[in-house]
């Protein structure tokens, strides 16, 4: 076994300078000039598309009239409950700077009129495809939870503020218009729109080497990917999953009820099958066994829980060939079919070799 790939700071995707969130404003810019929708004078950035998911329709309501305070006022008390204080309070910021003042740094002028009608004059306006590689994995995970946390907290304020030629916004794929886009999320409206830079910080580990290699999101003890105002996504190689699973707080029976085949294996990965194996009071098939390809360590076979993978497996308790840094041996669990009998028998399989070969294996050697 291969020791996993060490999690490192991006640096490719971080900060965004000033030039480049004029640049995406002179892009908002261009987007609205494409469809003959005047560019509103309230440029707002938000510090992470959480706080923009949750201000864009509070502030759209405010700003076309809604004003039942005690309603508004019972939103933000659910959004300081769902994401916390301070979110809660940038999403007031924004809202107020959305709904009522002038924010952020637009582009004004005779020179910026001229910037984005040439960035218009060649704009494609059909989107221009779905974003691939980490700025993918990054957006579709905040989709989802973002959606559920609105929901919960904003579900009852009314969002249908856009209509007509506006909606061609939501469509267009603006960073299109940028080389080098400054922001992943924009909240466009006739009266604002909010912009959202792209994480403070990526971190991720290189898997594979030469031109095989790739690069994931991983961090094994902290959000992988992060804004300013502290919101995070928790990813564990490659996999998005819950906060839970990195802070390893999840019991065993969560762990075994979780419906997501992916996060109950990155789960069970995350805790360690050793612990895994004792907190589940998982059966053990057979007699621990010595294992003929790693001299002095031993082998144990034991029974997975139906439900905590899509096919019956058992799972085999193995000790690593090499040792750590701090002079240890790490312990892990490799699933076998479920119609393996015997460690020896479950060890073979995972080199392809038959019982007999492998318990012959170290000895020739």
């Amino acid at each position: 076994m291969s020791a996993p790939a060490s999690a490192r700071p991006a640096t490719d995707e971080q900060d965004v300078p000033a030039e480049g969130r004029q640049a995406f404003e002179l892009a908002a810019r261009a987007c609205y000039l494409q469809i003959g929708v005047p560019f509103p004078e309230r440029v707002v950035w938000v510090p992470s598309p959480l706080v923009g998911a949750f201000a864009a329709p509070i502030a759209a309501c405010r700003a076309t009239g809604h004003r039942n305070g005690r309603v508004l006022d019972s939103v933000h008390r659910a959004v300081d409950g769902t994401a916390g204080e301070t979110i809660g309070r940038a999403v007031r910021d924004a809202v107020q700077a959305a709904a009522h003042g002038v924010a952020g740094d637009p582009v004004h002028g005779a020179a910026a009129t001229a910037q984005h009608a040439e960035i218009a004059a060649t704009a494609d306006p059909a989107p221009r495809g779905t974003p691939t590689g980490t700025r993918a994995t990054v957006i579709e995970a905040v989709d989802a939870v973002v959606r559920s946390a609105v929901d919960a907290a904003v579900g009852g304020v009314r969002q249908d503020t856009i209509r007509g030629a506006i909606r061609l916004l939501w469509r267009a794929c603006l960073p299109g218009h940028l080389a080098a886009p400054a922001a992943w999320w924009w909240w466009p409206f006739r009266d604002f729109v909010l912009l959202c830079p792209p994480p403070d910080e990526l971190r991720r580990e290189q898997v594979g080497e030469g031109d095989l290699a790739r690069r994931r999101l991983h961090c094994p003890d902290g959000p992988a990917v992060s804004w300013v105002d502290g919101f995070g996504l928790y990813f564990w190689h490659g996999t998005h999953v819950p906060r839970a699973v990195i802070d390893d707080t999840l019991t065993a029976d969560e762990i075994i009820r979780e419906p997501n085949a992916e996060i109950r294996r990155c789960a069970i990965e995350r805790r360690g099958w050793d612990r895994f194996v004792i907190e589940a009071r998982l059966a053990q098939v057979g007699p621990a066994a010595p294992d003929p390809g790693n001299p002095g360590q031993t082998l144990t076979l034991h029974d997975v829980p139906p439900g905590v993978y899509p096919t019956s497996v058992r799972v085999l308790l193995c000790t690593n060939g090499t040792v750590e840094r701090d002079g240890t041996r790490r312990c892990f669990g490799l699933t076998v079919p479920a119609d393996c009998t015997d460690p020896i028998e479950a060890a073979a399989w995972t080199y392809g070799l038959t019982p007999a070969q492998y318990a012959q294996a170290q000895r020739r050697s």
